[in-house]
């Protein structure tokens, strides 16, 4: 099952961020296997599908993936976490987080 979702690269690593209490961050925090591929809007793949590893990221470095997800998205991010992530955080409860994915070399 493929979820789609806004990624932004930094460091070598990709970010997103996303409401607490996803079914991603709960899979994640089970097994952090990954696979990541560019997508369209409607996240339809158009590339290879690339293994990798995602964590969690803690508050205190939240701001990582907040930071190269306004680089990217500007105020489409803003936009985003001002009317959609903040009502799914009122419907479902808990705090946003930040997700880091390391690609695996090929």
């Amino acid at each position: 099952m493929s979820t789609p979702v806004w990624l932004a690269s930094a460091g070598g690593n990709l970010y997103a961020y996303t409401p607490g209490r996803s079914w991603k961050v709960k899979r994640i925090r089970r097994n952090p296997k990954v696979e990541v591929a560019p997508s369209n809007f409607a996240g339809e793949p158009h590339d290879r599908w690339r293994p990798g590893q995602a964590r969690v990221l803690p508050a205190s470095e939240l701001r990582i993936a907040k930071r190269a997800m306004t680089a990217k998205y500007g105020n489409k991010f803003r936009w985003f976490t001002l009317v959609t992530l903040a009502g799914r955080l009122r419907k479902h409860g808990g705090r946003a987080v930040g997700l880091e994915i390391s690609l695996e070399s090929v």
